[in-house]
C-alpha cells in the first residue's frame, strides 16, 4: 500500500525548505519596533524610579545625621560655613571642614567627595571648597542645605546678618561675622520647611566642569539658565526634598524654585518674605 504525502501548502517550511517573504519580515520588524517603543519608556521610568529611591535613602540618612547633630548641639542647626574643625582635615581638607556637611561626619561617615554620598542620577562635579584666584569656590555636589531661606540668591540680602534659613550667615574673610543659626524652637512649622534637598545646577565655567551648589537657592520660576538652572534631570521630573521633621517629598523644580509657590517653606518663620526674593 502506497502512502501519499500531504500537501503543506504555500506557507514557510520551518525545516528549512522555504524562507519568509519580504512582507512577512517587514511585519515582524514593525511589531518589534512597536514593542520596543512601548517597553523602552517603561524601562527608563523604572531606572529613574530606582535612582530616585536611592536618592531618597541618602537624604533619609542625612536627615538622621542632621537630627543627631541638632540633639547634641543644644537644639541648633549647623552653620552653612562656620568655624573650621581640624579633626576632619585628613578627611575633607582644611578649607572644607567648616561646611555643614563636614559637621555631619560623626553621624554620617561618608565623605562629601565620595560619589556614594550623592544621588546616583547626578552627573556633575563633586568637590569640596577649593582655592581659586581671588578667593574660594563653593563646594559642589548633588545635595544642598537650606542655609539662608529665600534670601539665598539675593546678593544684596546675603550681606546682612538676618537669616531666614537654618544655617546662619556664610563666613568669608571679608565678612567674618556669623549670624545666629536657627534652632528647633525657631522653626515654626517643621513639616513645611526645607532642610536639605537636591542642589540647583551651576553652569560650566572657568573652573572646569561645574555642578550643583551645596546650598539651596530659591529663584524666579521663569529662570532656568546659568546660575539659576536646575537641569539636567537626575531621576525623572522631580527633585527630592528633606523637611525639618524628617519626611521626604518629590517636587517639580518649577514649583520648588518658584517663590510664588513655596516661599514660606524656605523660611523658619513660615512667612514668604517677598522683599527678599531675587529679581533677576
Amino acid at each position: 500500500m502506497t502512502m501519499k504525502a500531504h500537501n503543506r501548502g504555500p506557507g514557510p517550511n520551518l525545516s528549512g525548505g522555504e524562507s519568509f517573504t519580504l512582507m512577512e519580515l517587514l511585519v515582524v520588524v514593525a511589531i518589534l519596533g512597536v514593542l520596543a517603543s512601548v517597553l523602552l519608556p517603561a524601562l527608563s521610568m523604572a531606572k529613574a524610579h530606582a535612582r530616585s529611591t536611592a536618592c531618597k535613602n541618602h537624604l533619609r540618612q542625612l536627615g538622621l545625621a542632621l537630627q543627631m547633630y541638632v540633639n547634641e548641639n543644644r537644639g541648633k542647626y549647623p552653620y552653612y560655613r562656620g568655624a573650621a574643625d581640624p579633626a576632619y582635615n585628613n578627611v575633607v581638607g582644611a578649607e572644607s571642614t567648616g561646611f555643614w556637611w563636614a559637621k555631619l561626619l560623626p553621624y554620617n561617615p561618608l565623605n562629601w567627595t565620595n560619589p556614594a554620598y550623592h544621588c546616583p542620577g547626578y552627573k556633575g562635579a563633586i568637590r569640596g571648597s577649593m582655592a581659586v584666584p581671588g578667593g574660594w569656590t563653593h563646594p559642589e555636589g548633588s545635595y544642598a542645605y537650606n542655609a539662608k531661606g529665600v534670601k539665598a540668591g539675593n546678593w544684596i540680602a546675603t550681606n546682612d546678618l538676618m537669616t531666614l534659613g537654618l544655617g546662619g550667615r556664610m563666613a568669608y574673610p571679608s565678612h567674618p561675622g556669623l549670624a545666629g543659626v536657627a534652632s528647633e524652637a525657631t522653626v515654626t512649622v517643621p513639616s513645611e520647611m526645607f532642610a536639605i534637598g537636591e542642589s540647583r545646577w551651576k553652569e560650566q565655567g572657568t573652573q572646569g566642569m561645574e555642578g550643583g551648589h551645596d546650598y539651596m537657592v530659591c529663584g524666579i520660576f521663569r529662570v532656568n539658565r546659568g546660575f539659576m538652572a536646575f537641569d539636567p534631570k537626575r531621576h525623572g521630573r522631580t527633585y527630592n526634598q528633606l523637611f525639618c521633621d524628617g519626611h521626604l517629598q518629590a517636587m517639580s523644580p518649577w514649583i520648588l524654585f518658584n517663590p510664588t509657590s513655596t516661599a514660606a517653606m524656605w523660611n523658619y518663620d513660615h512667612q514668604p518674605h517677598p522683599e527678599f526674593w531675587p529679581h533677576w
